[in-house]
């Protein structure tokens, strides 16, 4: 395996607060589980084009109205999806600024137009990374293995050169079938503990610049 030259992150669940999943559980009153929840986001067919950047939000929310037999509003469904999207954790770009600078950091997330709006605009995601690679930008969607080849040939790397981080195991899975190292990571704790083992941060101030340097990538 060449040397890993980018690390590859998506957004919510590992470095943003994305409360779809238990949001969904809730309002269903249980009828869905966390897991079922889960799937729904990644499943649900009226969700692909509003992610695509091929539909408006009004689409995708009477359509899961319907499909869950919600008592309540296509609108009021998008507030509420709108409201479990509570911005990046505590630290999470301070964290990936920590990245050596011989690592390139980029991004490839499912997203959509408002959630990424707020995201960039309200907090300063695309800070720390050199480039994003966003659903309804690039009209493609994980696990999707086009997702991934729009990443491969915006950066000009191999997929063997990408560590990709990601919270669904089905987008780990599509990852490492084209030859990508991915790692499932749920939330900033872990993903923090993977970089430190895999030597890839730098000190923090005041530090010894020793921990998790002795790991490597590959």
């Amino acid at each position: 395996m060449r040397n890993p030259e980018v690390l590859l992150f998506d957004v919510g669940g590992v470095l943003v607060d994305w409360d779809g999943t238990r949001g969904l559980v809730t309002l269903t009153e249980g009828r869905l589980d966390h897991e079922q929840a889960r799937r729904f986001w990644m499943e649900f067919e009226p969700l692909k084009p509003f992610e695509k950047g091929h539909a408006d939000g009004r689409e995708f929310a009477q359509a899961a109205v319907s499909e869950l037999g919600l008592d309540m509003t296509p609108g009021a469904f998008l507030d509420a999806f709108n409201d479990w999207m509570r911005g990046p954790f505590s630290g999470a770009l301070e964290l990936v600024e920590r990245i050596r600078p011989e690592y390139r950091r980029a991004v490839l997330s499912n997203s959509n137009l408002v959630h990424w709006r707020r995201l960039i605009e309200d907090y300063g995601l695309a800070r720390p990374f050199e480039t994003l690679f966003v659903s309804h930008e690039i009209g493609q969607r994980k696990p999707e293995p086009s997702a991934y080849r729009v990443v491969f040939e915006g950066m000009g790397l191999p997929a063997e050169t990408f560590v990709f981080f990601d919270d669904n195991p089905e987008c780990v899975e599509a990852a490492q079938e084209l030859g990508m190292q991915a790692m499932q990571v749920r939330g900033l704790t872990q993903l923090n503990a993977i970089l430190e083992e895999l030597g890839v941060l730098m000190p923090e101030d005041g530090d010894d610049g020793v921990r998790g340097h002795g790991t490597s990538l590959i």
